[in-house]
C-alpha cells in the first residue's frame, strides 16, 4: 500500500514494542531533547521511519521569508522502528550558503523514494524574500538521512492565473508529495489561489508533467494525500495563519480524479490542529493523519507546538473520509481503519 515510500520491509512489527502514540502530550526523542519536525511528513524506507520536518527553535514567533532566512536550522530528520520512539538523526536539508534558497526558508518537506534512479526526493516550499513568492522546490539525496541538495524550483500544472507569485515557475504554498502503488508520484499543493491541485511527475519525480486536476475548492491550504485501498483521499486545512480550522476532504477512485464532493473529516477545528500529512501502516492497514497543534501549550514559541496523530477512517460505500479522535491509540492494531 503507498504512502510508505518503498523500499520498505514488510515484516510484522514486534508485538513486545510500545506503538502507542499519546496525545496531548509533549513529544520528546530517545535523548531527552524535544522533537522539532513541525509541518512535515512520515515516510518509510527499509522498514525504518523517517519523519521529516521544520525546526522553528530560532524562530518562536513563526517568522518567515527573507528575516528568518539564517535562523531556521533546515530540516530535521528523526528515525523509529515503531512510531513512539525517535531519533534524531541529524539535518537532513540545510541552508545553502549560496545559491537557490539562501535568501529565503524552506518548509512543509516530504520524501519518496524513486526506484529508478535510487535517489530519495524531496520536495518542500521555498518562502522567498516577500510574500507571496512561494515556489516548489525540489531536493535530491543518495540516504534518506541526507544531506538533500537543493536543485531549485520546479513549475507546477497550475494555470497562470492562479499564480500569486511573480517568479517563472508560478505559485505553490503548502505542498505534499504521494507515491503510488504503480511508482507513479504525484504533488499536491496549494496553486497559490487556495485551490487544492494534484499534479502528475515526471519518472524520475523531479518535475511536474503538466498534467494537473483540481481536487479540492478554494479556499484550503496545508494539503494531504494518501491511497487507502481502492480510494484516493486529498485533505487540506482551511486558511487561518496559524490558527485550527476543520480539516476538509474529497475522495476519488483515481489519483487524478474526479474528485467527489468536498467534504469535512473534523470536530472541533480538527481538535486545536492544522493536518500536515498522511502516512500508511501495512502491518495493520491503518492510515495516520500527522496534524501540529499550533502554539499549544506556549503561545510564545512555536517551535514548543504539539503534534496531532490521528486515525483516518475511509467509507468506499459514500466515498467520504473522516478523522476521529483518540487520547492514545496503537497505530499497528487492525482494523481502526477500517
Amino acid at each position: 500500500m503507498s504512502g510508505m515510500n518503498t523500499p520498505e520491509s514488510t515484516e510484522p512489527g514486534n508485538a513486545d514494542h510500545a506503538h502507542t502514540i499519546r496525545n496531548g502530550e509533549d513529544w520528546i526523542d530517545v535523548d531527552g531533547h524535544p522533537i522539532e519536525a513541525h509541518d512535515g511528513g512520515v515516510s518509510r524506507f527499509d522498514g525504518i521511519w523517517h519523519w521529516y520536518g521544520t525546526s522553528y527553535v530560532n524562530t518562536p514567533g513563526g517568522e518567515y521569508g527573507a528575516k528568518a532566512a539564517r535562523l531556521n536550522p533546515g530540516i530535521n530528520v528523526y528515525t523509529s522502528s515503531d512510531l513512539a520512539r525517535w531519533k534524531h538523526a541529524g539535518i537532513a536539508l540545510a541552508y545553502p550558503e549560496s545559491g537557490w534558497g539562501a535568501e529565503g526558508t524552506i518548509g512543509r518537506a516530504h520524501v519518496i523514494f524513486n526506484a529508478g534512479t535510487r535517489q530519495y526526493v524531496m520536495w518542500c516550499f521555498h518562502y522567498a524574500t516577500a510574500y507571496p513568492d512561494v515556489m516548489a522546490t525540489v531536493s535530491v539525496a543518495d540516504a534518506p538521512t541526507g544531506p538533500f541538495r537543493i536543485l531549485g524550483p520546479r513549475a507546477t500544472g497550475a494555470p497562470p492565473a492562479t499564480w500569486r507569485s511573480g517568479g517563472p515557475a508560478g505559485s505553490a504554498q503548502d505542498l505534499n508529495v504521494f507515491r503510488d502503488d504503480d511508482g507513479a508520484a504525484y504533488l499536491v499543493y496549494d496553486d497559490g489561489s487556495r485551490n487544492i491541485r494534484v499534479d502528475h511527475l515526471t519518472d524520475d519525480y523531479l518535475d511536474c508533467t503538466g498534467e494537473s486536476v483540481v481536487a479540492l475548492e478554494a479556499v484550503h491550504e496545508a494539503p494531504a494525500m494518501i491511497r487507502f485501498r481502492d480510494r484516493y483521499v486529498v485533505a487540506g486545512s482551511g486558511v487561518a495563519g496559524w490558527g485550527p480550522t476543520e480539516t476538509h476532504g474529497a475522495v476519488a477512485k483515481s489519483p487524478m480524479g474526479p474528485y467527489g464532493p468536498k467534504h469535512c473529516m473534523t470536530e472541533q477545528k480538527t481538535w486545536g490542529s492544522q493536518i500536515t500529512a498522511f502516512f500508511h501502516v501495512s502491518e495493520s492497514d491503518n492510515v495516520v493523519c500527522m496534524c501540529d497543534q499550533w502554539w499549544i501549550p506556549d503561545r510564545k514559541n512555536l517551535n514548543r507546538s504539539r503534534y496531532l496523530w490521528l486515525p483516518l477512517h475511509v467509507d468506499p460505500g459514500t466515498d467520504t473520509a473522516r478523522l476521529s479522535y483518540r487520547d492514545a491509540w496503537d497505530p499497528f492494531h487492525k482494523a481502526i481503519s477500517h
